[in-house]
C-alpha cells in the first residue's frame, strides 16, 4: 500500500511539471520571437481591432521596427487590416485601410498590393507610426518568415 501512494505521488509531480512545459508550438513561437529580437525587431503582445465584430479586439503579436529619428521629417500614420473585402480606397483585394490623424501612406494601390503579397499569409495588419513601423501576426510561419518581415518592414521604413 506504501508503494501505491509512493507511485501515485510521483506520477502526480511528474504530470505537474510536464504541464508546465511549453509545447513544441511555445518552443517554436519562442524561437521565432528570439531570432526577431537578435535582428532589431521589438516583439511585443498586442491588440487590434477585429473587423468581423466591432467592439471586440483580437490579440496578437506586434513585431516592430523602430524608426530612427526622422529629424523633424512629419511621418505619415497609417493602418491596413487584413479584411476579407477591399477597401475602395485602397484597392487591395484583401486590405482594408484605416485612416489614422487623415494621412495615407500609399497611393498607388498596385504598389500597396506588391509590399502585402510579400507578407505571411497569418499577417492580420501593417501599422506605420512616428515610432515604429508594424507588422501584428500569428506567428503560424517559420523563420524565413522572420526574415521576410524584417526585409519588407525596413522597405516601408525607408520608402
Amino acid at each position: 500500500m506504501t508503494t501505491l501512494i509512493i507511485i501515485c505521488a510521483v506520477i502526480l509531480i511528474l504530470g505537474s511539471s510536464l504541464w508546465i512545459l511549453p509545447s513544441p508550438r511555445q518552443r517554436a513561437q519562442m524561437e521565432l520571437r528570439r531570432s526577431a529580437m537578435r535582428k532589431g525587431l521589438q516583439v511585443k503582445l498586442s491588440k487590434i481591432k477585429d473587423l468581423e465584430y466591432p467592439g471586440e479586439e483580437v490579440r496578437c503579436i506586434a513585431y516592430r521596427l523602430p524608426r530612427h529619428r526622422t529629424n523633424g521629417v512629419n511621418t505619415p500614420e497609417w493602418m491596413l487590416l487584413r479584411h476579407t473585402q477591399a477597401d475602395e480606397e485602397l484597392q487591395v483585394p484583401g486590405w482594408i485601410y484605416e485612416r489614422v490623424a487623415g494621412r495615407y501612406r500609399f497611393s498607388d494601390g498596385d504598389a500597396a498590393a506588391k509590399i502585402l503579397a510579400q507578407f505571411p499569409t497569418d499577417v492580420m495588419a501593417v501599422q506605420s507610426t512616428t515610432g515604429a513601423v508594424s507588422v501584428y501576426w500569428n506567428e503560424n510561419g517559420e523563420q524565413d518568415d522572420v526574415d521576410t518581415i524584417l526585409r519588407v518592414l525596413t522597405e516601408l521604413q525607408a520608402g
